[in-house]
């Protein structure tokens, strides 16, 4: 029988041979359905660090921007859509939650109004972004500057991602621990690890994809090992899949080079719909399916 990270790993070069082959046929579209959102839909929580992208890629995944769009705005506040994901005549519905990233009393509420109780996920959505997360606030900025600057080394963009994805790492261990412990999420199913804004990195793609999935080196990350917990502790359906939502410039912080997408519109729509693809198979398969 295939090693589940096998598969996974499998799953995620045949996404990237797509994007550079010039991407899939039409898959599945999402688009946004108004109404109430109640316990007949499946539930569905987006999580991540503050600055991962988890507002665009919800925006994405339903058809609300398109990469060329202006740029997103911070959202400090719990946001809950009801959905609709369809492939040709087949339609699901999802109630999707996205869990503010920034650390506060707000997303600590929200933490806990999503995930427990009768109403909580099914699946849940982790977005990551291998340390290329955007600082909203110039306080921060420094606070980042003057952290790396007392440790001695330069303060370049290698430096600035390892700070992002060393915090990145140490937020997925709060989550996964409470879901092993039972405390959080206890009807999950299933979680998808959304690796975004991989057109920044395309060139060291096999390096974010041996970060986040088990089985690439002899040492691996801290999360690459706290996926492997979830796979011997758990029996949740997972994934990780690299992710675009739009064309993007980043900067790390101010007086560091931009970073620019290594990508094209097509080749970002091609990462959106395989994306969508795995969203919609997860939520409609159910339990050890």
């Amino acid at each position: 029988m295939p090693d589940v990270w096998e598969n996974t790993r499998s799953r995620w070069e045949s996404v990237r041979h797509a994007v550079e082959g010039g991407g899939p046929a039409p898959g599945p579209e999402a688009a946004t359905l108004h109404g109430r959102i109640g316990l007949s839909v499946n539930p569905v929580a987006i999580t991540g660090e503050a600055g991962a992208g988890k507002t665009v890629l919800y925006d994405a995944l339903t058809q609300s921007i398109r990469s060329g769009d202006s740029d997103s705005a911070r959202s400090p506040d719990i946001e809950k859509h009801a959905t609709v994901l369809r492939s040709g005549s087949r339609r699901t519905r999802a109630a999707v939650t996205v869990i503010p990233g920034q650390l506060s009393a707000q997303r600590e509420r929200a933490l806990t109004d999503t995930m427990r109780g009768d109403a909580s996920p099914h699946g849940i959505v982790h977005v990551v972004c291998w340390g290329h997360n955007r600082i909203w606030q110039r306080g921060a900025q420094r606070d980042v500057h003057e952290a790396l600057a007392a440790q001695g080394g330069p303060v370049d963009q290698e430096a600035v991602r390892n700070w992002h994805r060393r915090k990145e790492a140490a937020d997925f261990r709060l989550l996964v621990d409470a879901i092993i412990d039972g405390q959080l999420a206890q009807r999950l199913r299933w979680l998808i690890v959304a690796v975004s804004k991989s057109d920044l990195y395309w060139d060291r793609l096999g390096e974010a994809r041996d970060h986040y999935i088990p089985g690439g080196s002899r040492r691996e990350s801290p999360f690459a090992a706290l996926m492997r917990d979830l796979q011997n502790e758990t029996s949740l359906r997972l994934s990780v899949l690299p992710m675009a939502s739009r064309l993007i410039r980043h900067q790390f912080l101010p007086g560091l080079p931009a970073q620019t997408s290594q990508l094209d519109d097509a080749q970002i729509g091609a990462l959106r719909t395989h994306f969508g693809q795995e969203l919609q198979a997860f939520i409609t398969q159910r339990n050890g399916g």
